[in-house]
């Protein structure tokens, strides 16, 4: 039998992952993007969030007399200006959504940690994406600012990753296990850890989540129009 809490939080999980591929779609459908045309390809998003050199840089914007670098600039500033106002705050409200719906209480340890941890991801974001917002400002004089925007995007992703893992425990852990939702939540902590190891495969992060984060969507949908 499903108690009101359960339904409660199963019906914000499925809003807020909803919200959050609604805004993952909007991205896409940018007029910004949409204009830079085939300068602009989505892995240039991961690629700008991790460089830590101008040269890394160079390679997501193109030298300066390049035709692409402005249309890639426009593009790249309102992909995070999107982030910001949009993508950080419905992640995060689902993360803390599917862990309320999978622990089923807030006094619960585990539930409390993946909480956490997702208010970490979230300041991470936020870091790394106040300064990339900064970084287009200037492109050629701003390697001094990479340092910071790219610690605040592994502290976004190892956030993300420790979240899943506290899921999947969650789902272990509570009265109705869910082994095969607790296996498909290990997937973004192994895919940062290829991601850590060789940054060319960062898009298996991005990958990742989505394997883990639908399946959550799915079992909260269920549970919300199962009859009690």
């Amino acid at each position: 039998m499903k108690t009101r809490s359960h339904r409660l939080w199963a019906g914000l999980t499925v809003l807020t992952g909803l919200a959050t591929i609604a805004v993952t779609i909007a991205f896409q459908m940018l007029p910004e993007v949409i204009a830079a045309g085939k300068c602009w390809t989505p892995g240039k998003v991961v690629d700008f969030e991790l460089a830590r050199t101008l040269a890394q840089l160079l390679n997501v914007f193109g030298p300066p007399a390049d035709a692409c670098r402005a249309p890639i600039v426009t593009a790249m500033d309102a992909v995070n200006d999107l982030d910001v106002r949009a993508y950080i705050p419905s992640y995060t409200a689902f993360e803390i959504c599917a862990a309320m719906f999978l622990g089923g209480s807030f006094r619960k340890p585990l539930v409390m940690a993946a909480i956490g941890v997702a208010l970490v991801a979230l300041a991470g974001d936020y870091l790394e994406t106040l300064i990339l917002l900064q970084i287009t400002q200037a492109v050629d004089g701003s390697a001094d600012l990479l340092a910071r925007s790219s610690a605040g995007a592994w502290i976004k992703f190892a956030g993300l990753a420790l979240n899943a893992l506290l899921l999947s425990r969650i789902c272990m852990a509570s009265d109705t296990r869910r082994p095969i939702l607790a296996l498909l939540l290990l997937l973004p902590m192994v895919a940062t850890a290829f991601a850590a190891i060789d940054n060319s495969r960062a898009a298996l992060m991005t990958y990742a989540l989505i394997l883990s984060w639908t399946p959550i969507l799915l079992v909260a949908a269920r549970d919300l129009v199962r009859k009690r």
